[in-house]
Order: C-alpha cells, then sequence, then structure tokens
C-alpha cells in the first residue's frame, strides 16, 4: 500500500505556532498522510503544550538528537531530519518536507497517484547567490561546487518565481517532494556536508547569525537534483506559492486556488492577509478559514515587502 508522509521541523520559538497552523492545515485539506514533527536539537525542544496539541493532531514526534554538529545552523535540521527518517521509515513511499512557516490551503491528491520516481521541487523566488552562467559573479562558486561533487553543472534554464531570472537549476527547499526514490534525502545530506566541509562558499551571503552557511542547504539540493534530473518535475506556481511576493505576481493566482503557501514571518502581521488579497479574496471560504487562524503571535509590524 502506497503511503505518504509530511515532515516539518519544530523548536521552542516561533516554529511552535507555525507548527499548530501547519499541521491543522494538513489535517483540513490532506486528512490521509501521516504527519512527522521532527526536533533535532534536544536544548531547542518545544513546550509540553505544543507537544499535547501535536499529538491530539496525531502528530509522530520525533525527538532524536541528530543536529549536534551544526548547533548554530538551525536550517541544517531540514537535512538532517529527511536523512534520518528516509533511513527509519522505508515504508514511505511519497516524502514530503516543507518548511514550517508554510500552510496548505488545498488538497494534494492529483500528484499522489503516481508510482514512478518523481521530484517535486519549485525554483527559488529570486536569483539570490545562484547564477545566470558564466559572466556571472557567483558562477565561479557554482562550477568549483559541482566539480566538488563530481556532478554536472545545468544549463541555465530555470526561471525564478518571483524576479523571472532564467538561472541554473536553484530550487526552495520549503518543500522538497520525493516520490518513490529511495536515497535522495541521504544523497542530499552527504552533499550538504562535503559542501560545509569545503572551503567553497558564495559570495557575500551570510546568515543571521554571521556564519558562512547561508544557503548552502540549497546549494546542495541543487546539486543533489542533478543526480535526480531525470526524475524532475516543476510543480505549478500554486505549490511554495511566495505570498509576501503577490502584489508583484501577474496573473495573479486566486487565493482559493492555492495549494501550498510559503508565508515566512508575515502571517504574525495582523494587517498582512488583507495587503495581500482583494475584493475576490475575501469573500472565499479559504480567506474566511485564513482569517479565523490569523495573525500568529507573537505579531509584528514591519513594513510589508511590496
Amino acid at each position: 500500500m502506497k503511503r505518504t508522509a509530511i515532515l516539518f521541523c519544530v523548536e521552542n520559538n516561533i516554529l511552535e505556532q507555525q507548527a499548530k497552523l501547519l499541521t491543522t492545515s494538513i489535517r483540513k485539506f490532506i486528512p490521509d498522510v501521516d504527519i512527522f514533527a521532527f526536533s533535532p536539537r534536544l536544548d531547542y525542544l518545544p513546550s509540553p503544550a505544543t507537544e499535547n496539541i501535536l499529538s491530539d493532531l496525531d502528530v509522530v514526534h520525533i525527538k532524536d538528537n541528530i543536529n549536534t554538529k551544526y548547533l548554530s545552523y538551525p536550517i541544517a535540521n531540514k537535512v538532517l531530519a529527511t536523512a534520518h527518517f528516509e533511513q527509519n521509515f522505508p515504508i514511505y513511499s511519497t516524502v514530503i518536507f516543507v518548511d514550517t512557516d508554510t500552510v496548505f490551503l488545498n488538497d494534494i491528491t492529483s500528484f499522489l497517484s503516481s508510482n514512478q520516481p518523481k521530484l517535486y521541487l519549485r525554483p527559488v523566488d529570486n536569483k539570490g547567490p545562484g547564477t545566470e552562467g558564466s559572466g556571472d559573479n557567483n558562477d565561479h562558486f557554482w562550477q568549483n561546487a559541482f566539480k566538488l561533487l563530481n556532478v554536472k553543472i545545468p544549463k541555465p534554464e530555470i526561471q525564478t518565481s518571483v524576479g523571472q531570472s532564467i538561472i541554473r537549476g536553484y530550487f526552495n527547499a520549503g518543500l522538497i517532494w520525493k516520490n518513490e526514490i529511495h536515497d535522495f534525502y541521504t544523497t542530499w545530506l552527504s552533499d550538504f556536508e562535503r559542501l560545509i566541509n569545503s572551503n567553497l562558499r558564495p559570495l557575500n551571503y551570510q546568515s543571521r547569525t554571521g556564519d558562512d552557511f547561508r544557503c548552502l542547504d540549497q546549494v546542495a539540493l541543487a546539486i543533489t537534483t542533478q543526480r535526480y534530473v531525470e526524475y524532475l518535475h516543476i510543480l505549478p506556481e500554486s505549490y511554495n506559492y511566495p505570498i509576501p511576493f503577490r502584489p508583484l505576481l501577474e496573473p495573479r493566482l486566486k487565493l482559493e486556488d492555492l495549494v501550498h503557501v510559503h508565508y515566512h514571518k508575515w502571517f504574525q502581521h495582523p494587517d498582512f492577509i488583507d495587503h495581500v488579497c482583494d475584493e475576490t479574496d475575501r469573500n472565499s471560504s479559504t480567506y474566511q478559514w485564513l482569517q479565523k487562524h490569523l495573525p500568529i503571535s507573537p505579531t509584528i509590524s514591519n513594513d510589508f515587502k511590496c
């Protein structure tokens, strides 16, 4: 029997509030999947209250201490968690990792019927440390990273979802969906660690904590994806939809047609949902459902991206 799992990470910070919304959305719109929440750093476990809520929503909470090497780089949690899951839960033929600051707004069953190997991804929003090819300031880094891992570098053929740049394959790690590929996440971890242990870093891209690991999870994902490129399928734009940029996106998809939304911190802003929605959206059941669950606390009052 084909089994599907959705994974995310949760720790004792804003991720707790995000995890509650994400899990609630999965249970509403995708009831026939198993949900696993990972807390990979033992000093950052969520509160007992959050654990109780996840338990009530039938979430399997895995608190194995699997991130002991990258404690100052929490984004490594997702790479470690997905590999850990792949190695310990081989009964799942479909495994979908999502960032905790995302939410489902529709069912995904139309993509769950395939028994063929598939890798579903979305491009990054903007080029960032990506490369448009030879002549790009970042291209030397990409050439060396692919050479280090002995993978043929792809041509610039992927269009970013917001900036519309044409770049070498570079994908948003907020939604990674593998189907019938048994070692993808384990390979991603191996590529990530080899990249971390090298001296290769993209120019001028440091994390908020000051280390130089920023974006290396997504760079490694790009390299791993190229190893499995024959299985790659770009999901429709209704998936991993970058809703903070919605005012810039044309044609604008209807809110009720979005399947999976990536909101980053913005669901903490009390006025955000009205900022990115029009009158048609406000009459939809999707908007009304979101309104019941927003804003997430603690609230913020930052200026919007656009």
